[in-house]
């Protein structure tokens, strides 16, 4: 394995970013309401993103013209990014991630962020601990069409980051940043500081499970010196 970058996830990968989802999924519903969209198909489980994408689904399904598919799609995503923004000044960062980023960057690697914040949101969080100086590219849902699990994001990333997808090793929390890996052929990582359980992780296909990213540069020093 020729491996020569990592691309890290941001929400529960390298730092603890706690919205409020009660909250914001309420306002979601209002605004829905608002435009008069009432469907039945979301339930408590769903992420606000996950609600924009069905409401979108259901409306291409629908043959509604895109002009209006986009200005809803907009409205919710404003609505998201402020809690996000809101959330950005309660965040902390994972133990470890300084020192996973340092070790990524002193062995010559590239290093790049992929999220599924926003843009504004997620410059607040690089400020904020001083994360921006590890990175060469950082894509957050702003910068693409179609956000991960979407191979496009991903993809994005590794272009900018001028490597191969066999070159890159995927680091995150979620199924989310694994389905895109796989289908990429970049080399999935995943962490348990998020929501899913390692069977999860291991059942969508991570091929290492490290209980945090502190874990990260002992796995990669014996992975490259061993």
């Amino acid at each position: 394995m020729n491996f020569r970058g990592v691309l890290f996830d941001l929400d529960g990968t390298l730092i603890r970013y706690s919205v409020d989802r009660v909250n914001l999924t309420k306002d979601i519903l209002k605004c829905l309401k608002k435009f008069n969209i009432h469907f039945q198909i979301y339930s408590e489980a769903d992420y606000p993103i996950s609600m924009v994408r069905k409401t979108v689904r259901v409306l291409e399904g629908m043959k509604v013209q895109k002009w209006f598919i986009d200005h809803v799609s907009s409205t919710l995503f404003k609505i998201i990014e402020s809690y996000e923004v809101e959330a950005s000044n309660r965040t902390s960062l994972i133990e470890g991630a300084y020192e996973a980023l340092n070790f990524v960057r002193s062995i010559g690697f590239k290093c790049g962020l992929i999220t599924l914040n926003s843009r504004r949101s997620t410059e607040i969080v690089l400020d904020k601990f001083n994360l921006k100086r590890f990175f060469d590219v950082v894509v957050t849902r702003d910068d693409v069409r179609n956000f991960k699990p979407h191979v496009e994001h991903l993809a994005k990333a590794i272009s900018l980051m001028q490597l191969n997808p066999t070159e890159v090793i995927v680091v995150g929390d979620s199924i989310i940043d694994i389905i895109p890996a796989l289908a990429l052929n970049a080399f999935p990582v995943a962490v348990k500081t998020g929501v899913r359980g390692e069977d999860e992780l291991r059942a969508a296909g991570a091929k290492i499970v490290l209980n945090s990213v502190a874990e990260l540069p002992n796995w990669l020093q014996k992975l490259l010196y061993n």
